[in-house]
C-alpha cells in the first residue's frame, strides 16, 4: 500500500459517497444504501471487525474502475474477484479479501444447501445467480465447505441478501471510519 490508512479511508469513504449513489442492478437501493445495509447487519449480528468490513465493501467490484470489469444488467462479472483484488491492493486483510472474494460463491453454495434460500432471492439475485454458474454441485459444495473463511463469507452472503431495503434507516459511513482505519492500520505494522 503506497498511501497511509488515513488517506486510503478517506479515499474510500470519499468514493462510496459519490459512485455508491449509483443503482445497485435491478434493486431499489443505490450501491451505497445496500453496503450499509449489510454493514449495520453484520454489527446487529455480533459479526467480527472483519466481516463488517467485508459486508460493508463486498461489492466495490462493481463500481470501482478496473479493466477487467465487464457490465450486465445485474452487474459486473466478477465483481467479487474484483473487489477483493482491488480491496488486497488498498491494503486490507486476507480475512476481509478472502471474504469479499467468497460471497458470490457462497450464494451458488446456499442455493444448493438450502431449498428455501433460493425462494427468498430478489429477481436480480437469481438472474446474477444464473450467471455465475447456478447452484452447485454436491462435490463444489463439499469443497466451499472446506474453504478457508467459509462461515463468514456464508454470514456475509445473507447479509448482502437481506440488505436491499428501500428507504432504510442505517447508520452513515463515518461510523465505519475508525474500523476501516484501525485496520488498515494494524495490516500496515504486520
Amino acid at each position: 500500500m503506497t498511501s497511509s490508512p488515513l488517506a486510503t479511508v478517506d479515499s474510500i469513504l470519499d468514493f462510496l459517497a459519490t459512485v455508491g449513489q449509483a443503482e445497485y442492478h435491478g434493486e431499489r437501493v443505490s450501491q451505497l444504501e445496500h453496503a450499509l445495509q449489510a454493514a449495520h447487519l453484520a454489527r446487529q449480528d455480533g459479526g467480527s471487525d472483519e466481516e463488517v468490513i467485508a459486508a460493508l465493501l463486498h461489492d466495490i467490484g462493481h463500481i470501482w474502475p478496473d479493466e477487467d470489469s465487464r457490465m450486465t444488467n445485474v452487474g459486473v462479472i466478477a465483481h467479487d474477484a474484483i473487489g477483493a483484488r482491488v480491496l488486497s491492493g488498498l491494503g486490507f486483510s486476507q480475512a476481509v479479501t478472502e471474504i469479499v472474494s467468497g460471497h458470490v460463491v457462497a450464494k451458488r453454495y446456499l442455493v444448493s444447501a438450502d431449498l428455501e434460500y433460493g425462494s427468498r432471492l430478489s429477481e436480480a439475485s437469481v438472474e446474477s445467480l444464473r450467471r455465475q454458474g447456478g447452484p452447485m454441485s454436491s462435490e463444489e459444495a463439499g469443497e466451499f465447505s472446506r474453504s478457508a473463511y467459509f462461515s463468514e463469507k456464508v454470514r456475509v452472503r445473507i447479509w448482502d441478501d437481506r440488505a436491499k431495503a428501500p428507504g432504510l434507516e442505517v447508520p452513515g459511513l463515518e461510523s465505519y471510519r475508525e474500523l476501516l482505519l484501525d485496520h488498515l492500520t494494524r495490516q500496515q505494522i504486520r
